[in-house]
């Protein structure tokens, strides 16, 4: 696997064009790319298949955060981060809408169609992540994937915009419905 060079922030943030007084915005944006790039290709390789999406994603996002930015007062560097992920989150999500549905690595849509299928191979088909997560909203989803993946929750709750609390919540109360849901299938058997 070839694993792509890390771009320096000033790559991604190479269009933005500030005044003097402004300059504030430029740096503190690059500060937020480097802490957030790995993430970043991370999160577009689990979520949307490409990692490479990542430097797309990152300038769209770095594009809505400066005029976010320009707009409001002088923010700390660990604010201008936030506010990245934030609009990294958000357009994840948007691409993840387009593209309406996810195929997760080891899904039925990976099988090969002429390959013979045995029955356990049809019963793990169809109790893949994609059958299990169908009902669970896409951020809980996203959520659910990250910590799988050994996300912290502060972070995942950083990526999404909400707090930690809110994020274990609702991870919780998805997976208490899966376990219900799985628990009546098996009585069914």
């Amino acid at each position: 696997m070839v694993e792509m060079q890390v771009p320096s922030p000033s790559d991604l943030c190479w269009n933005l064009k500030f005044p003097p007084e402004q300059e504030w915005i430029k740096q503190a944006l690059q500060i937020a790319v480097t802490n957030l790039w790995q993430r970043a290709q991370h999160v577009a390789q689990s979520q949307l298949g490409d990692e490479a999406l990542a430097q797309e994603i990152i300038e769209d996002a770095i594009e809505k955060a400066a005029r976010r930015l320009q707009a409001g007062p002088h923010r700390g560097s660990e604010e201008v981060t936030l506010l990245l992920k934030r609009q990294f989150a958000q357009e994840v999500r948007r691409r993840r809408k387009a593209n309406k549905r996810l195929v997760f690595v080891g899904s039925s849509q990976e099988l090969a169609s002429d390959s013979a299928q045995d029955s356990q191979t049809q019963l793990d088909s169809a109790m893949d992540l994609e059958v299990i997560l169908h009902d669970v909203a896409p951020d809980v989803r996203f959520a659910l994937l990250l910590r799988y993946s050994r996300s912290r929750w502060s972070e995942i709750a950083a990526v999404l915009g909400t707090s930690e609390s809110a994020v274990r919540l609702r991870c919780k109360r998805a997976l208490d419905r899966i376990r219900q849901k799985l628990e009546g299938e098996d009585r069914k058997t």
